[in-house]
């Protein structure tokens, strides 16, 4: 999975943005690109995307086509941990999951804080241009992968804390937010008050975990980076839509 290089492909598409000003709308611009990347990198090596996506549920499906191309082959699996295997054994090139949300029974994330050399690390966020048709409007996911993350100069990264004792979510939002003024989703593993998810600006390698890591009382893990996705007002046309 080397060849995958999600910031060089973020870095492509923010230029084409930034530069369009044709009749075409933006939209429809970065989705050709991707078409076009994806179909570069099935020509490169095998491509397999394995999606969470149980029963009769679309909505990941549909991010992860509109993201990979309508040619990439996409494995459907009932829960994260399958994707993350997947992931992890090398039958799949990249894994899509949900965003996590507040009160997840089973959340995934933590299966990342394992140590071991075949462990995913988030790597991407969906989506990352305009929605589309998505049958779910409000559909967001996370890439997984086990490809080297790069920088690219606006990106987020995921940080899990591990805290020696259990402390309430305000407290330690306003603790990440003393250092990282727009931390976000900061997520509770089962309730429990130890395990933590934070998502903060900043790429990986840059940010000081440690002082963070110091100021709540503890261990800290950094889960991986992403490019961040092109805002609204990145994708609007010279009429406004």
């Amino acid at each position: 999975s080397k060849f995958i290089r999600p910031a060089r492909e973020a870095l492509i598409l923010r230029r084409l943005v930034a530069r369009h000003d044709g009749k075409l709308p933006k939209a429809v611009i970065v989705r050709m690109w991707r078409e076009m990347i994806s179909a570069l990198l099935q020509v490169e090596g095998p491509f397999v995307v394995a999606v969470q996506a149980p029963k009769s549920e679309t909505a990941l499906w549909d991010l992860a086509r509109d993201h990979y191309g309508s040619r990439v082959r996409i494995t459907p699996l009932p829960a994260g941990a399958d994707v993350l295997k997947a992931v992890a054994r090398g039958k799949a090139t990249v894994g899509i999951l949900p965003l996590p949300r507040q009160g997840d029974r089973s959340p995934w994330w933590p299966q990342l804080m394992a140590k071991g050399d075949g462990v995913p690390h988030v790597m991407g966020r969906l989506p990352f241009g305009d929605i589309g048709n998505v049958r779910d409007p409000k559909a967001e996911a996370m890439v997984i992968g086990r490809a080297p993350n790069e920088p690219t100069g606006d990106d987020r990264s995921w940080i899990a804390l591990s805290l020696k004792t259990p402390r309430s979510r305000r407290a330690v939002l306003a603790a990440a937010k003393a250092l990282q003024p727009d931390a976000r989703l900061c997520l509770d593993r089962i309730g429990k008050g130890r395990d933590w998810l934070l998502d903060v600006a900043g790429f990986g390698s840059d940010i000081d975990a440690v002082q963070l890591g110091n100021a709540l009382g503890a261990e800290i893990r950094l889960l991986g980076s992403y490019a961040s996705p092109l805002p609204a007002a990145a994708l609007a046309d010279a009429n406004g839509h």
